[in-house]
């Protein structure tokens, strides 16, 4: 079995079985086959024209990578050589080489290297003999310098299991460089894909940015609409007003010809203006109107139902009865988004109900209309934040509130200011325009806006009249 011996400061292994190799095949696949034939684990191979391979077991220290002594004495030395060593505090070894090939490679104890020896040096006419026990015999000193200075390099064991690991290697680096490449051509092709449904998109997306929310502020509405109402003459003989709708930008005034003696030209006279004829006995006409407005990001706007519960307080403090119609929260509130509201008022509202809406985020006007006797229908919208923005209000930023300190006020209910805020200010800003300030009761006249009697004595306006009301 192979062991380790030291030569001065290197060591080697001895103890190889050695056996021939072709030439003409590759000679690692031979080497390997033979010691796995030989159930070894290591080998070396040695020699050009005569290949030799050399194999052993793995222990006694002997281990891939170390070099091999008889491949140097067969290199170093005459080509017929026997000779044997015995290093101080080692076992002996012996070679064997005939015609340059490794024959015997030996190690063991002193007696069995002598024994060994013994029995072979009479058999062939040697170039060198050379042993311990002869006087004439090589020592160890001067065989360290021969292999020393000889200029050859020795061979060193490799594993048989080298080249499976080399090929393994090669194989998992292969498989991730194809990985890679799998990899890296599915991104460029995601890629490709991706720009190319954004290219296809592109041309059929269309972004939608949601505009500020307009707002016609109630104050100056009601009073830009009782200013020209107020402008019409009431001495229009022959002739009455059936129906007036105020809007932000004109305001429509229906006439029907009551008597025999008003001509269309005798009211076009009155008016100062042109008519148009409607039907037969009637006949509309139009004052141009401007009620600023003010814009306000949708996004500081509260949510429907705040704004909603906000309007409804302004009713409750007034002592303004309302009841819901259908599936709406407020009387008259039209469908689809819910955010239309249409109130009957029994008169054209004072400043305190005026301040009171203007108070409501989001209240914008849209009409204030007379349908005949003291009734006047307001309608308008309440402006609020998209759903989408909703969703992330988690603060409550824009409940205001509806509950105030308890007492005897106006509608019975309440004695401090109303909890909706002052006048012209809302929880989200500045407002530009407020509701409008000094009496608004028109002048006392015939029609639509004569004054009823106690109109505005007291604190509290008389009950909505909702549509359905007996």
């Amino acid at each position: 079995m192979a062991q380790v011996v030291r030569i001065g400061k290197k060591k080697y292994a001895v103890g190889l079985s050695w056996g021939p190799l072709t030439p003409d095949r590759p000679l690692r696949p031979q080497a390997i086959e033979k010691t796995r034939h030989s159930k070894n684990d290591l080998y070396v191979t040695s020699g050009d024209i005569e290949p030799m391979v050399g194999h052993c077991d793995q222990a006694n220290g002997v281990k891939a990578g170390l070099p091999v002594l008889a491949p140097l004495v067969a290199d170093g030395w005459p080509a017929n050589t026997l000779i044997a060593l015995a290093p101080d505090g080692q076992p002996a070894i012996g070679f064997q080489i005939l015609n340059g090939i490794i024959y015997d490679d030996v190690v063991g104890s002193v007696e069995e290297i002598r024994t060994w020896f013994d029995g072979i040096v009479g058999e062939h006419k040697w170039d060198h003999v050379s042993s311990p026990w002869d006087a004439s015999g090589v020592k160890t000193s001067a065989f360290e310098d021969s292999i020393r200075t000889s200029g050859v390099k020795p061979p060193r064991l490799h594993s048989v299991r080298e080249g499976r690991g080399a090929a393994i290697k090669v194989t998992v680096l292969i498989l991730l460089v194809l990985a890679g490449f799998v990899v890296v051509s599915k991104i460029v092709r995601d890629r490709q894909e991706m720009a190319a449904r954004l290219a296809l998109l592109s041309r059929h997306v269309v972004i939608h940015v949601t505009p500020p929310a307009r707002i016609v502020p109630v104050g100056a509405f009601v009073a830009g609409c009782l200013s020209a109402v107020n402008r019409i003459p009431s001495d229009a003989v022959g002739w009455t007003v059936q129906s007036i709708s105020c809007r932000p930008d004109k305001i429509w005034i229906l006439w029907k010809r009551s008597s025999g003696s008003g001509t269309i030209r005798d009211l076009e006279r009155a008016l100062s203006s042109r008519v148009k004829l409607v039907g037969k006995n009637r006949a509309k006409t139009g004052i141009s109107l401007s009620v600023p407005e003010y814009e306000i990001p949708v996004g500081r706007l509260p949510d429907l139902e705040e704004e909603k519960k906000d309007l409804a307080s302004v009713l409750e403090y007034y002592n303004l009865d309302y009841q819901a119609a259908g599936d709406s929260f407020l009387p008259g509130f039209s469908g689809g988004s819910g955010a239309g509201f249409s109130v009957n008022l029994p008169d054209i509202p004072d400043d305190r109900l005026l301040s009171a809406l203007g108070s409501v985020n989001g209240l914008s006007v849209r009409s204030l209309d007379w349908a005949g006797k003291s009734q006047w229908i307001l309608k308008g919208e309440l402006k609020h934040a998209p759903i989408i923005l909703v969703h992330d209000r988690s603060d409550g930023r824009f409940g205001r509130g509806t509950s105030g300190e308890s007492g005897s006020g106006p509608g019975g209910k309440h004695e401090s200011s109303p909890p909706f805020g002052k006048s012209g200010r809302s929880s989200v800003g500045e407002r530009q325009f407020g509701s409008v300030s000094g009496n608004l009761a028109p002048r006392e006249s015939s029609g639509p806006i004569e004054k009823t009697k106690g109109q505005y004595e007291g604190t509290a306006l008389p009950s909505v009249r909702l549509p359905g009301d007996r």
